[in-house]
């Protein structure tokens, strides 16, 4: 697992992942947002573009991209305490040291992972979760768990912000054998 300062330097600086999913080094995961290349349907033999043509840019990348640095500006004020905000590119790497500041690391760290894989699948970098609908949690008795099929690690996760699994104190968690004890827990 990621930590706080590892997430925002994927984010900000060069994407280096993790031990199970290394990133290539290449630029932070917000400026590849930023200039994702376009997609669009170009016309056959010139013309003007068919209706429902899709626009020069990926509105969701742009959307996801300015929402991301939005959230971080907020929540950088906010931990700094101040009513004055400075730019993204600013507050996001302000962001772990404040966190650690106001003794809020866990609950700041889980809103940088959310930014972090939704980045990932926005940029095709992994797949979607996929919202297990007919489980419980094992933990809280929710039906609010998510979970991703990757080859190499299927895992399953609880986004109840109430449930708190044993020690940890965050939001259950499923991989290995407990993971197939969760898709047992099925409702009908």
């Amino acid at each position: 697992m990621n930590s706080l300062d590892n997430l925002v330097r994927d984010l900000v600086e060069r994407y280096t992942g993790d031990e199970q999913h290394p990133g290539d080094g290449g630029p932070g995961l917000i400026s590849r947002l930023d200039t994702l290349g376009l997609r669009t349907r170009q016309p056959a033999n010139g013309g003007h573009a068919p209706p429902g043509s899709r626009p020069p840019t990926s509105l969701e990348a742009v959307s996801w991209s300015q929402r991301i640095k939005v959230e971080a500006v907020q929540l950088d004020a906010e931990l700094r305490g101040s009513p004055h905000t400075q730019p993204w590119y600013r507050a996001l790497p302000a962001i772990p040291p404040g966190a650690e500041n106001t003794g809020r690391e866990r609950e700041v760290r889980q809103t940088v992972s959310r930014w972090h894989g939704t980045v990932l699948t926005v940029l095709g970098l992994r797949g979607p979760s996929v919202h297990f609908r007919h489980a419980l949690c094992l933990v809280c008795g929710q039906r609010t768990v998510y979970g991703r099929a990757d080859d190499d690690r299927p895992r399953a996760w609880c986004i109840n912000d109430a449930c708190e699994d044993g020690d940890t104190g965050a939001p259950a968690r499923y991989e290995g054998t407990r993971l197939y004890l969760l898709t047992e827990n099925r409702v009908g």
